[in-house]
């Protein structure tokens, strides 16, 4: 068997571990699958020790690469769009141009944008595929604009229903990394349903939670959605001054970065955050043993984060609902 992972971009942040270890472990059990990528960026120039890590051994197609020459010089961002751009639709075009017929035996689609190429293998291709969705993406739309953009929030809304629609439409199944949104998709459809947690690398012996720092421990991809301001008012109104806060993770843009480090300075906060930039497995590891707590503040599908910290020992903090939660008992 021969299975196709395909990814929209592989973006700074959680999608190097996501993609990269389920193929290696794969490959462990004797079954070959290969990364496909719709978009080709610099990111792993850019952080080659992070992503050398997580893909060390694996095999990525970038898709882009076989587009139309005016294809590929043509591209256009969509306004408020972190990472959506003309290249993902125009995977529905030319996505079969960099696969063979019938190359694989399935693809796995991760998250709605990759479905435009899943759907052109399909047809053009006669490969079908597995349709894995981490937020709807409405539900995406609703905690990024709907305070931001006044009537326009309502297209994009509207935008963001059809994409749901389209991401499931001819896939085979669904899988999600837990059941906190699995009414929203009952209401579109009766394909399988399936619930897949991500994984970690927890440590072999936990360390005694007594010797543990005043230290607060947060790490994320910090886009225009995922701001980490909330975290200053949280350091605002701990009493213990001594407490700090380490956080880490990639910037996008980096432009966000200078400007919570004004926000830290206009809060007098300079002295007692520690900004990480992104973070290895061994950095995760070294932190989470020593942070008292690691608090993620995003309401989403999962919540990586918090089980990486949960495999050092470290408690977490999470929105009621997150999927990670439905590993723990307390």
């Amino acid at each position: 068997m021969k299975i196709g992972i395909l990814i929209d971009e592989l973006a700074p942040g959680s999608a190097p571990k996501l993609i990269g270890w389920p193929i290696r472990k794969l490959a462990a059990l004797g079954v070959e699958a290969e990364a496909l990528a719709i978009v080709e960026k610099d990111h792993w120039q850019r952080h080659r020790t992070h992503y050398d890590f997580h893909l060390d051994g694996v095999k990525v197609r970038y898709l882009f690469r076989e587009f139309p020459v005016l294809a590929q010089r043509f591209d256009f961002r969509f306004p408020g769009m972190s990472f959506f751009s003309l290249h993902h639709p125009a995977a529905r075009l030319w996505a079969h141009r960099a696969v063979g017929r019938k190359e694989f035996d399935i693809l796995i689609a991760c998250c709605q944008y990759s479905t435009f190429a899943a759907l052109n293998l399909k047809r053009r291709r006669g490969i079908p595929f597995i349709t894995l969705v981490w937020d709807p993406s409405v539900f995406t739309a609703r905690k990024i604009y709907r305070h931001r953009l006044g009537w326009r929030y309502w297209l994009i809304l509207f935008g963001a229903a059809l994409l749901d629609r389209y991401a499931i439409r001819e896939c085979e199944a669904i899988i999600t990394s837990g059941h906190f949104h699995h009414a929203y998709w009952r209401r579109l459809t009766r394909k399988p349903l399936e619930v897949l947690y991500p994984g970690c690398f927890p440590l072999d012996r936990l360390p005694d939670f007594s010797a543990r720092e005043r230290l607060i421990i947060t790490w994320d991809r910090w886009d225009i959605g995922n701001l980490p301001h909330v975290f200053l008012d949280l350091l605002e109104r701990v009493e213990d001054r001594q407490v700090r806060l380490a956080l880490g993770g990639f910037w996008h843009p980096e432009s966000l970065k200078e400007d919570f480090q004004r926000e830290l300075g206009r809060r007098q906060l300079s002295e007692r955050v520690d900004l990480l930039g992104p973070l290895n497995e061994n950095d995760i590891q070294t932190l989470c043993s020593r942070a008292m707590v690691h608090v993620h503040a995003v309401h989403e599908a999962f919540g990586m984060q918090t089980l990486e910290a949960a495999g050092c020992g470290c408690p977490g903090i999470i929105p009621a609902g997150s999927g990670v939660a439905e590993l723990f008992e307390d």
